[in-house]
């Protein structure tokens, strides 16, 4: 165990930065903007991919697109709930069974450049995302919209699409069944309208820079400088300027940690997401600054290549799952900076305001209860599965890779504590891979590989958001797993209006993936938000319990005293 200790001692130092939006909205606090220059200065420890609705995949684009973009609605924090707020639809009716939605478009939305924000554009969006020649990371949250199965496989023309222009400012979006958290998820950036004569001008270069786009959001980016800086300023034509108190958002990209450290710690930087739990410590010590703590929707995980000669059995995956110690994984590949996660969707998703992880409690742990009832151990588990496989009953000689998507000291690091661990508990001699996220991503999806370690987050407060990348159509995760009842179940819970009911098929949809070992959850992630005492917000202030799936952005916050 001595080892471990060094092990995730070297973590700790290593760890990246978690990024996570800010904003929000909930009691409205008093003097919100005061006469001085109205900035914040924040970063990214790594730079965004592309600024295009239809292609963006990474935390860092999403940060940008939700604050120099509108949607149809915003999700924002008042008096410590949710509440759906307008976007660029004031108003929005649903038919009796809620399969079709009807907005209505604000007639003062416009882009940056003074055009009008008109409901074709929310339709060229969306056909432009269900499009497989687009090549949409995130398309399959189009796939409530009728039709959209069709067309993801060229079966039918994106012009079939359930979505059309009634007028100008009226949009009608057709499902193909009832969804309940439908209109919650229509806060999401593959909502955004896009511009067809934007994107045609500029092609391949739509999002990359910061005149390559126009927006119509709370700002506009005024800057890029590519691996350096972002900064986004207010935007003049924006509907709800006059509630927008910042003047502009200036973006460091700083990778190094020690960098990001000292210049919040100088003044420079105005936030910092705390990267390990001494620096917690360290600041919160400090009455200069504001702590935040947001337990998130984001998760870690290993998962399995089911397709896999030794993975295909489903007592070996077992034994992988039920070998590895959450709280352990916690504090030794992140410095107990998150929170274990038993079952595959995280506590801060609901259904319509009830935690699902408290309805279905923690499979891991009662796996492992069962395990220790029966007087069994993971290995045991690991001989059957070598029994069944005709594989003999010797773990060291087996060949096991497990994949890591990077290549610095974390991954290093973290990728000698996971041996460590099966080692111990299974016997395994576990090689480790590592790979820029490209090579990574490419093998998963070729099948070219055996466990993997992932990242995921939540899009929209539903479980059905975590739960449909595991169905069999999608297959997000790459894990070649594909359960009948489990696909039945979860879109029965996706239409089913009843909040009890619904929550139960999601329980049972997950149980199905639990038992079945398709991935072994480790982590919730937690964000450990730091905020100079003269930064706040109008509607949640720093410092109080802070929702996770509120729109993120800076269009409510304020500096006062700096």
């Amino acid at each position: 165990m001595k080892k471990r200790k060094l092990i995730s001692i070297m973590l700790a130092a290593v760890m990246a930065v978690s990024l996570t939006a800010c904003g929000g909205g909930s009691k409205s606090k008093e003097g919100g903007t005061t006469a001085q220059a109205q900035y914040v200065n924040t970063y990214f420890d790594s730079e965004p991919t592309t600024l295009d609705p239809s292609l963006r995949s990474d935390s860092y684009s999403n940060e940008i697109l939700t604050n120099v973009m509108e949607g149809l609605i915003r999700i924002e924090q008042r008096d410590g709930k949710y509440e759906i707020m307008p976007g660029d639809a004031e108003t929005w009716e649903p038919n009796e069974d809620e399969s079709v939605w009807t907005f209505h478009l604000g007639k003062d939305r416009k882009w940056s450049d003074g055009e009008a924000v008109t409901a074709d554009q929310y339709v060229y969006s969306l056909q432009r995302s269900s499009d497989p020649a687009t090549g949409c990371p995130n398309s399959y949250f189009l796939a409530a919209i009728l039709n959209y199965d069709a067309i993801s496989t060229g079966e039918m023309p994106v012009e079939e699409l359930g979505v059309k222009a009634l007028d100008d400012y009226t949009l009608e979006i057709t499902l193909k069944n009832p969804m309940p958290s439908f209109l919650e998820s229509t806060d999401a950036s593959i909502f955004y309208p896009q511009r067809q004569d934007i994107v045609e001008k500029y092609g391949d270069q739509f999002g990359t820079d910061a005149d390559k786009m126009v927006y119509n959001g709370p700002f506009v980016v005024e800057s890029w400088t590519h691996n350096s800086e972002i900064k986004i300023s207010k935007n003049a034509e924006y509907w709800d300027k006059d509630n927008v108190s910042l003047d502009y958002v200036d973006y460091q990209i700083l990778s190094d940690v020690s960098a990001v450290s000292n210049a919040y710690n100088s003044g420079q930087l105005d936030v910092l997401y705390a990267s390990s739990s001494e620096e917690v410590a360290q600041l919160e010590a400090d009455d200069n600054n504001v702590y935040t703590k947001i337990s998130g929707g984001n998760i870690t995980f290993a998962f399995y290549n089911t397709q896999d000669k030794l993975f295909s059995n489903v007592n070996v995956r077992k034994a992988f799952t039920l070998a590895l110690d959450q709280e352990e994984v916690n504090e030794m590949g992140f410095d107990e900076l998150r929170e274990p996660l038993y079952g595959w969707i995280a506590p801060a998703i609901s259904v319509d305001g009830t935690s699902m992880r408290e309805v279905a409690g923690n499979p891991i742990l009662e796996q492992k209860k069962a395990m220790e009832a029966e007087g069994k151990t993971a290995k045991d588990y690991l001989l059957e599965g070598m029994k069944e496989l005709g594989l003999g009953d010797d773990p060291a000689a087996l060949d096991v890779t497990f994949s890591l998507a990077g290549t610095d000291d974390w991954f290093h690091t973290f990728g000698e504590y996971l041996q460590q661990a099966y080692k111990e508990a299974l016997g395994v001699e576990v090689k480790i891979d590592f790979s820029e996220w490209g090579i990574f991503s490419d093998n998963l999806a070729n099948g070219n590989y055996q466990i993997g370690y992932m990242s995921w987050g939540a899009y929209f407060n539903d479980p059905y958001d975590m739960l449909s990348l595991h169905m069999s159509e999608f297959n997000q995760i790459s894990t070649n797993w594909s359960n009948a009842d489990y696909d039945a179940l979860v879109k029965a819970g996706a239409s089913e209006p009843d909040s009890e009911k619904r929550m139960q098929d999601y329980v049972d949809a997950e149980k199905i993936l639990m038992d079945n070992y398709v991935v072994c959850p480790f982590a919730t992630s937690v964000n450990h938000l730091f905020t100079k005492s003269y930064v706040h917000d109008k509607y949640a202030e720093y410092g109080e319990e802070s929702l996770y799936f509120k729109h993120p952005g800076w269009k409510n916050v304020y500096v006062t005293d700096r």
